[in-house]
């Protein structure tokens, strides 16, 4: 839930300026990692869609089927790019993604 507004983008670890944050949707690529390397929030994720994940076993990114954006809130001043998909400033776990609606504007031209 979102103080802002119904439910927002949270997050899991801090997140530097400039980082890709991976919302925009989908990669739908199939990763094959250290599970004991992997952030725990992340790892805890992972298992529980893919409960028979073990180390170096194929799985799909915790986000290929979701567009986080589209629970993304607005502000003015936001902490997070949709056109890059990256932050703009450091953001602090526990903390909420924003973004600018009004950037969509330059990105879809409605008729």
């Amino acid at each position: 839930p979102s103080s802002i507004h119904g439910v927002g983008v949270f997050a899991i670890r801090d997140i530097p300026a400039g980082q890709r944050v991976y919302c925009a949707g989908g990669t739908g690529q199939w990763i094959k990692t250290d599970l004991a390397k992997v952030n725990p929030e992340i790892r805890k994720l992972i298992l529980q869609r893919w409960p028979i994940v073990k180390d170096d076993f194929p799985f799909l990114s915790p986000n290929a089927d979701a567009i986080l954006r589209s629970f993304m809130n607005h502000s003015s001043d936001p902490n997070y790019s949709e056109i890059t998909d990256c932050a703009l400033i450091d953001i602090k776990a526990g903390e909420e993604l924003l973004e600018d609606y009004k950037a969509y504007k330059d990105i879809i031209k409605i008729k």
